[in-house]
């Protein structure tokens, strides 16, 4: 029988996609993201870092990825990401091994349209109520290419924080909140439909036209607060 109490993530890594399904116990969640251009190797890699990142508290996990080229390890960007990920955690590796949940992240990686490569550019976001919700199923190619800039994406994001009628009060969230995270830059690394990931943090709902103005690989400056196992974005500004 499979370990109740131990999390799992299976990482898949496609030409320009990747995607990760995280399992611990009854509780299932999918994560993807693209990366136009990028080889599969690379995607795989990524993959396991987004997996691990999205683990908000230290835990055992086992990490199940085909990919000699993850299992090989290296140097700088991505992997320092991983190590820096990986050590908060109590982690153990499947190179090999017949799994489900690691066919559907293949599945999901699976490859992706071309299309032009984002620019990576930088922006700061002080705000917007987020919940650590599983991210919506999406195609492996995420969402359409748009003409907008990192900057007319953290307008409309600040935008729709201002006047969601439903968004928690940032002073309650402050004074409720076991864990901060002020004015830090975190990517974006993945974008579904209605959703966007954050490193550290986890996925966000947003209106699916927002969530396509997003491109993975963008680096925004954000403050959050973590209540009752979710996170939830403060102020936003542009």
């Amino acid at each position: 029988m499979p370990d109740q109490k131990q999390a799992h993530v299976h990482a898949a890594g496609a030409g320009g996609a990747w995607a990760v399904v995280l399992t611990y116990g009854t509780h299932r969640r999918e994560l993807q993201g693209t990366e136009p251009g990028a080889p599969a190797d690379r995607m795989a890699l990524t993959a396991v870092v987004a997996g691990l990142e999205c683990l908000t508290r230290p835990t055992a996990v086992e990490v199940r990825v085909h990919s000699d080229y993850v299992r090989g390890g290296g140097q700088g960007g991505l992997w320092d990401r991983l190590r820096a990920a990986a050590g908060r955690h109590d982690v153990s590796w499947a190179w090999s091994g017949d799994f489900e949940e690691l066919a559907k992240a293949q599945e999901l990686a699976g490859p992706p349209e071309p299309v032009t490569a984002a620019p990576v550019a930088a922006a700061r976001v002080t705000s917007q109520p987020v919940t650590s919700q599983p991210a919506a199923a999406a195609p492996a190619a995420g969402p359409p290419e748009a003409a907008g800039s990192i900057e007319d994406f953290v307008e409309a994001l600040g935008e729709h924080v201002a006047n969601d009628p439903d968004g928690p009060d940032p002073a309650e969230l402050v004074e409720l909140a076991d864990e901060m995270v002020e004015d830090e830059e975190r990517a974006i690394t993945a974008v579904g439909k209605g959703t966007i990931t954050f490193t550290g943090i986890g996925a966000v709902a947003v209106p699916p036209a927002i969530a396509a103005q997003a491109r993975v690989g963008w680096r925004v400056v954000l403050s959050a607060a973590h209540v009752e196992g979710n996170w939830y974005l403060l102020d936003v500004a542009v």
